[in-house]
């Protein structure tokens, strides 16, 4: 016999846990694009999605974030901090994916230093994922040593149940317990089977292309220039992935006052290593992509020991020009071949 919740009972969770001082977050579709976005009740959940178009990341990474305050006077400058935010939250129906691109950022954001906004937040909130029981062309998370019910960063895993009522419930954090503690009375226990997870095809030999990219000869293969071609730079991989994690620290303000922000930044743009002195490192969108792949498979792997992906696809999925990492990597694994 394992627990389960049932859907019918979904509209009673969002009330037990928003009555408990919780902001509900869930998979959203607005007009244009889908997201994770607070819902008030079962019906503002749209699960029907193979993944949101926006990632989980901003809900703990915002695109912009105020840092601190400032005013400067004649002798002195005075600041004060904005404080990280006191919200606790339960994120229900995150696909692992996105899970996993938060526990692959707890390593860089924990790295030489703490960042408390990043931390606060992820303690503050109970990740619940949703195993994945279909996939499309674009989903790549079996070619990261992952999976589609993967319970790497989140709390509680559920599996949706073969008859659609419901879902089977596997509480892995104590965070996760304790949130599913202010539900325990409207779980049951079933014999209801769970629904097979999604068939997500390998899509590249990923030991083969770190290989690859570890060898220096390959720094400067002309591979590069042909694979990036039709790249334009518009960021939208890095924006949508959920685990880049690029920032410009910037001051907004007058002469006398302002604030200090955190704004998101990509590799994929021409000014992101542009020098004062007007010499650009990376001048080519070659070279952008190059450092783009070599990070996230070469340089974070040799440092954290784990990849900077988590297989969501959406880089290939959204790309204006079709092309992406997935694309990327089935070529450098054919150059193994």
């Amino acid at each position: 016999m394992t627990r389960i919740l049932l859907s019918d009972k979904l509209d009673n969770c969002v009330e037990r846990w928003r009555s408990a001082g919780m902001t509900v977050i869930g998979p959203v579709q607005g007009e244009s694009i889908s997201r994770y976005a607070v819902v008030e009740n079962g019906a503002g959940f749209d699960f029907g999605m193979i993944l949101p178009d926006r990632s989980v990341k901003e809900l703990f990474f915002p695109q912009t974030e105020p840092m601190l305050r400032y005013t400067i006077k004649k002798s002195e400058i005075d600041t004060a901090d904005f404080p990280p935010p006191q919200e606790k939250r339960i994120i229900f129906g995150a696909r692992a994916c996105d899970a996993s691109g938060l526990a692959i950022d707890d390593s860089l954001f924990g790295w030489d230093y703490k960042d408390d906004f990043w931390f606060h937040r992820r303690n503050e909130s109970v990740i619940v994922t949703i195993a994945c029981t279909k996939a499309d062309d674009f989903c790549m998370c079996t070619s990261l040593d992952l999976a589609p019910d993967s319970t790497k960063g989140c709390d509680v895993l559920l599996r949706p149940l073969e008859n659609n009522r419901g879902w089977q419930v596997e509480e892995i954090t104590d965070r996760g317990r304790e949130a599913f503690a202010v539900i325990a009375d409207l779980l049951q226990e079933s014999s209801d089977q769970a629904a097979p997870t999604a068939v997500v095809t390998e899509k590249f030999n990923l030991d083969a292309c770190v290989t690859w990219l570890q060898n220096p000869e390959n720094f400067d293969s002309k591979f590069w220039k042909e694979i990036s071609m039709r790249c334009i730079g518009c960021a939208s991989c890095t924006y949508l992935c959920p685990t880049c994690h690029c920032f410009d620290i910037q001051d907004e303000g007058d002469t006398y006052s302002g604030i200090r922000r955190k704004n998101w930044d990509s590799c994929s743009f021409a000014l992101f290593t542009m020098h004062t002195s007007g010499h650009n490192p990376r001048s080519t969108q070659s070279a952008r992509w190059r450092q783009r792949i070599m990070h996230k498979f070469n340089y974070f792997p040799g440092k954290f020991s784990v990849n900077s992906c988590s297989g969501c696809g959406r880089c290939s999925r959204q790309c204006p020009v079709d092309m992406g990492i997935t694309e990327t990597l089935q070529e450098i694994s054919k150059l193994q071949s």
